[in-house]
């Protein structure tokens, strides 16, 4: 039985040498769980330089998110079939070159990482979805001890309230909550030692444990988060919870595992979880190769891992296939993981610049 699903790709169209047509989206089909997928183009949006793509929950929409002075985010309505794509909404914010943007706690807020002004900003959407204000922005040098702050990603930490955004310049996951009004307060953080430069990051179901790839070290540290209890309040009884407090968390990284075993510099990318936690697919720039680290032992251990194009950005899953968007090879690199294994699953699909890749709902 076939199965089929469309695939959003952004890819640089107009900085250096960016070569991409902006927003493109492609329809993959697979006859059966170990064919070649097939791919078919779509519709294509002419967008300067987005930088990272994101689905509404719905499939309705695509928000790009553009990487230049200022950062702006498009709203695009998409077709059910993926033939017609319009942009119906755009607003750009406070500071420049947005790499990556999330939902909030709030569903009717996106919240946005700028690497280059060094901050986050967070937008509110109307009814329709389409982002219509920025609601507040957080400067990351406001908690810089004179580093240069580079936030790259936001993620928003299953079954929790937080926010985790990994700032590559401070050697810093800052942690946020948001209130009922979209705002957001730094509500603690995750220290890595200096060197390292947190970029993406992937949490378990239950945010027990987070994975962090760190572009400078080429490693993967693990930080590991302990509960401590509420505060006490004192009474007629003695010492007692107090049943407004929260519960207090506290991180600490156990581990650093090496994500490649190539020479030279590895400037890690994306990391995601899979294989219903018990694995670590992990992006490698330099040595240009994607890995697998099981997660069956007390630390991250590398047991797999196979050539892309250059420079794999990105990364996306469809059931057992990975798709990875190597920005310098203009290319899709598609693989299927099998268990413990990596191979190649087909051709290379085109994909000029090829910056981030999202699946459809």
């Amino acid at each position: 039985m076939s199965s089929t699903a469309v695939i959003a790709v952004g890819g640089y169209s107009r900085s250096g040498t960016g070569r991409g047509p902006g927003v493109s989206l492609l329809k993959l089909t697979l006859e059966d769980t170990r064919t070649v997928p097939i791919a078919e183009q779509l519709a294509v949006v002419d967008l300067a330089d987005p930088s990272f793509v994101l689905w509404h929950p719905d499939g309705s929409l695509l928000y790009a998110l553009l990487e230049g002075d200022p950062t702006r985010v498009v709203a695009v309505r998409v077709s059910a079939d993926g033939r017609t794509a319009e942009v119906i909404g755009e607003l750009g914010v406070d500071g420049s070159g947005g790499c990556h943007l999330s939902f909030g706690t709030d569903r009717s807020t996106l919240v946005i990482a700028q690497y280059g002004a060094g901050s986050v900003v967070t937008v509110r959407l109307d009814a329709d979805g389409i982002p219509r204000e920025q609601i507040v922005l957080d400067d990351h040098r406001d908690h810089s001890d004179g580093e240069d702050p580079h936030p790259h990603q936001v993620v928003l930490l299953p079954g929790t309230e937080v926010l985790a955004v990994p700032d590559l310049g401070l050697d810093r996951v800052l942690l946020y909550r948001q209130d009922a009004t979209g705002m957001i307060d730094l509500s603690g953080e995750i220290p890595l030692q200096r060197g390292n430069g947190p970029r993406h990051l992937a949490a378990d179901h239950e945010s027990e444990h987070l994975y962090i790839t760190c572009e400078r070290s080429g490693m993967v540290a693990t930080a590991s988060r302990d509960v401590l209890a509420p505060q006490l309040t004192r009474s007629a009884a003695g010492h007692r919870p107090d049943p407004g407090a929260r519960a207090v968390h506290r991180w600490s990284v156990r581990s650093m595992t090496p994500a490649s075993t190539g020479e030279g510099a590895n400037a890690l990318s994306h990391i995601e979880l899979a294989e219903e936690e018990s694995l670590l697919v992990v992006a490698n720039r330099g040595p240009d190769t994607l890995s697998l680290l099981s997660l069956a032992m007390m630390r991250p251990q590398l047991v797999a891992e196979i050539e892309v194009g250059a420079h794999p950005r990105h990364f996306t899953q469809w059931g057992d296939l990975i798709l990875v968007a190597a920005q310098d090879g203009d290319r899709i690199d598609v693989l299927r993981r099998t268990g413990e294994r990596l191979e190649v699953a087909g051709e290379p699909i085109p994909a000029p610049s090829a910056a981030c890749l999202a699946v459809r709902p």
